[in-house]
């Protein structure tokens, strides 16, 4: 009897000393590792733990929730972002739901068996700056994606080609050619610089007429959907045909033929680099038709993100980095002696990649506009 008494009390301090574990439950509707959260982690948790934790659940549709989750990441150094996570007691992260049924249980006993008092804070105020830090790092993978791809756009693959070919017809090899692809190079990059500088303070004029501005990024979204619209349109009929002239957006015939004439005429200069040079001007300058389909809308995004401050112009000398990257890759492959038929073939056979690519860049830039 006396060992009966001494278990039930054994038991009752037990069941006082437990404490309560705090369970913050971020998901969306439509979900679908959230359905399956719901459907078989919810349901063991209250079978495995009844009355042992406070669940709180958090739709991160609402702006509140979602920037409390933004809190707790970045106070657990999270990275990743998942459609549904869980964080125990404010202080371990478990995303995915593969991730919370492993590991969620285990960690739900262990959080039992520490000290009442060890839980984090489980109330995080929410943060609005770490929002905009948030949006602002999706922000400059955008442009660095869309600086690259830029360089890699058909029009200006296409056109390099075409120079390349005539370097080739001329015998300009060795060093000569790195020099000469150098050079045109740093010309495409100092004329997208000046292009860029010049239209992104234009844009900042309208940075005061709220109306304006708001004019423009609907006009460009509208503009972004259509491209992103045309641009798998390309895809799917170049591949279905293998012509380019079933691709739509294109340089038009004029403007390929005067930067044909230009590129013709730069050769001829008496001396080679100069002549280089002032072909790249030229050619940025006139493909500019074709690569301010990205560049604009990348633009306005640096002016609605950085425009406030001077690291915008940080922004655009590594989105014109990223553009002349692929023109340099080329030249040096050229250097080490890739043949002209091997580019041409590689050009062709990227075109349904490369459109692909542009669309969802197009359709990129419109979410980042619109969010």
């Amino acid at each position: 009897m006396k060992k009966f008494l001494v278990g039930l009390l054994l038991a009752a301090a037990s069941v006082l000393a437990a404490r309560t574990v705090t369970l913050d439950y971020f998901f969306q509707q439509g979900c679908e590792e959230c359905a399956r959260v719901n459907a078989l982690v919810l349901p063991m948790l209250a079978e495995r733990f009844p009355g042992e934790y406070e669940l709180r659940r958090h739709d991160i549709s609402e702006e509140a929730n979602y920037l409390k989750l933004v809190e707790y990441q970045e106070r657990l150094n999270v990275t990743s972002d998942d459609a549904v996570c869980m964080i125990v007691d404010g202080r371990q992260y478990f995303g995915g739901f593969a991730v919370i049924d492993r590991d969620l249980p285990a960690a739900m006993e262990r959080a039992r068996q520490l000290p009442a008092d060890s839980a984090l804070p489980a109330d995080v105020s929410p943060n609005r700056e770490r929002l905009h830090r948030r949006a602002e790092t999706f922000t400059v993978g955008a442009i660095l994606t869309a600086g690259l791809l830029d360089g890699f756009n058909p029009c200006v693959f296409s056109t390099l080609i075409f120079f390349m070919s005539l370097l080739s017809l001329a015998r300009i090899r060795g060093g000569r050619l790195l020099a000469v692809g150098g050079v045109y190079c740093l010309a495409c990059f100092c004329t997208y610089v000046a292009l860029g500088f010049g239209l992104f303070h234009v844009l900042k004029l309208f940075s005061g007429h709220q109306a304006m501005r708001l004019g423009i990024e609907i006009v460009l979204i509208a503009l972004l959907l259509l491209f992103a619209l045309l641009s798998f349109r390309d895809a799917w009929r170049f591949r279905r045909s293998g012509k380019s002239s079933s691709v739509t957006l294109q340089l038009p015939e004029k403007v390929k033929n005067r930067i044909h004439a230009v590129m013709r005429s730069g050769l001829k200069f008496r001396y080679l680099l100069p002549g280089a040079f002032t072909v790249g001007v030229l050619v940025t300058v006139l493909e500019s038709v074709c690569t301010g389909q990205v560049y604009l809308p990348t633009l306005v995004l640096m002016s609605r993100e950085f425009g406030a401050g001077s690291r915008w112009f940080g922004y655009l000398l590594l989105y014109n980095l990223m553009f002349i990257l692929p023109l340099l890759l080329l030249f040096l492959a050229a250097w080490r002696g890739t043949s002209m038929p091997v580019f041409l073939n590689w050009s062709r056979k990227n075109v349904v990649a490369g459109k692909t690519a542009l669309g969802c860049l197009f359709l990129l830039l419109a979410a980042l506009m619109l969010l």
